[in-house]
């Protein structure tokens, strides 16, 4: 980045060339990945994704709360949401029980992740996971508010958790 919210020239001219081959009708979206929301913003501010993929979960949720999501609904681009079990570490916290369903459908909860990226080990957690989303009556509530509320409350210090190697980069701590 340039600056807070200005893409490096290198990364805009990567994107540009993206660009041209979709005016060449070789690819159909121009989409970026990055587990940083700072550059993340600066992706979605630049208006030039078609998506951006994001991580978001339960233990490290701030910084994508208060600085890439806001940007991405602002300027309309979808998130796709990915590590939203913490590489499973949120499912064996001795309480609350947190299931895979309830990691992927607090994501689905904000109003800018449209889609939830899980990686099932097995049919089984594939079923696990997906059965209660299917069986949800809209699209809007995922997960009771109170559920919601409470998920957040146990998960609320997000420093906690920066001792086992997959840390919210320090400068975006909130």
């Amino acid at each position: 980045l340039d600056s807070e919210t200005q893409l490096g020239k290198e990364l805009q001219i990567a994107i540009d060339q993206v660009h041209s081959y979709v005016r060449e009708n070789k690819v159909r979206y121009v989409m970026a990945s990055t587990h940083s929301h700072k550059v993340g913003r600066a992706l979605a501010g630049s208006a030039l994704l078609d998506a951006i993929m994001l991580r978001y979960n339960l233990s490290h949720r701030k910084a994508a709360e208060t600085i890439s999501f806001p940007e991405a609904l602002e300027n309309d681009i979808p998130v796709l949401a990915f590590t939203t079990t913490r590489w499973n570490g949120l499912q064996r916290t001795a309480s609350p029980n947190v299931t895979t369903a309830d990691c992927i459908t607090f994501a689905l909860q904000h109003p800018a992740v449209e889609v939830v990226l899980h990686s099932a080990r097995d049919e089984d957690e594939l079923d696990d996971a997906l059965l209660p989303i299917i069986s949800c009556s809209d699209g809007i509530h995922w997960m009771p508010d109170s559920k919601y509320a409470d998920l957040c409350a146990f998960y609320d210090d997000e420093m906690a958790w920066n001792n086992d190697g997959f840390d919210e980069y320090p400068d975006e701590s909130i």
